[in-house]
């Protein structure tokens, strides 16, 4: 009788244990990352170790704590909850923010000029043999556009097309460019113009 009554009396504990809410969590009030104290850790879904592992946190990750339950704090992973063992896990600075990369823009005089001029060689400073194969080609100071640097031009905003700083000129100093261009009625033509030129 009595081996009955611990047995039913251990059952009692048990489902009543079983039915207890469990603690709730802690939310962060302040913005505080983190990043594991060595090497890759599992992130859970759920706050216990039993659960469902949805991912991995590496040694360069830096998550924001979003809350914390027990011996377990919450992250934002991926945009989503995750769980990693507090041991686990080390108290780090901010992720610095990533920046863009920046654009380059001149506001330049530009001409244009023929392979076939008197005294051209058809030959670019890169050593590019324009006269038998066509490229598009600007002629630069290598002290402000480097040579091979990759360029687009543009006349009153429309877009020329993309250049490649492959040539130099000994009246091509600073902000100046000269245009390559295949035909001399071409070149005439566009004369001398204010361009912008972006540098790709």
């Amino acid at each position: 009788m009595l081996k009955k009554i611990m047995t039913l009396l251990l059952l009692a504990i048990a489902v009543f244990a079983f039915a207890l809410p469990t603690s709730p969590v802690e939310a962060a009030t302040k913005k505080v990352y983190v990043a594991t104290k060595s090497g890759s850790k599992m992130v859970y879904a759920e706050g216990k170790s039993n659960a469902r592992v949805i991912g991995k946190m590496t040694a360069s990750d830096r998550l924001q704590r979003t809350g914390s339950r027990g011996a377990w704090i919450r992250v934002n992973y991926k945009g989503k909850a995750g769980w990693v063992p507090t041991k686990n896990l080390r108290t780090v600075s901010a992720p610095k923010p990533i920046k863009p990369a920046s654009v380059k823009t001149y506001t330049m005089k530009a001409s244009a000029y023929t392979p076939y001029c008197k005294g051209c060689s058809g030959k670019t400073a890169l050593g590019w043999n324009v006269r038998t194969q066509k490229r598009n080609v600007v002629a630069v100071d290598p002290r402000v556009i480097p040579l091979g640097t990759k360029v687009q031009v543009f006349v009153g905003g429309k877009s020329m097309g993309t250049y490649t700083a492959a040539d130099t000129g000994g009246a091509i100093k600073g902000n100046k460019i000269d245009i390559l261009m295949y035909s001399q009625n071409a070149a005439i033509q566009f004369g001398r113009k204010t361009v912008t030129v972006k540098v790709l």
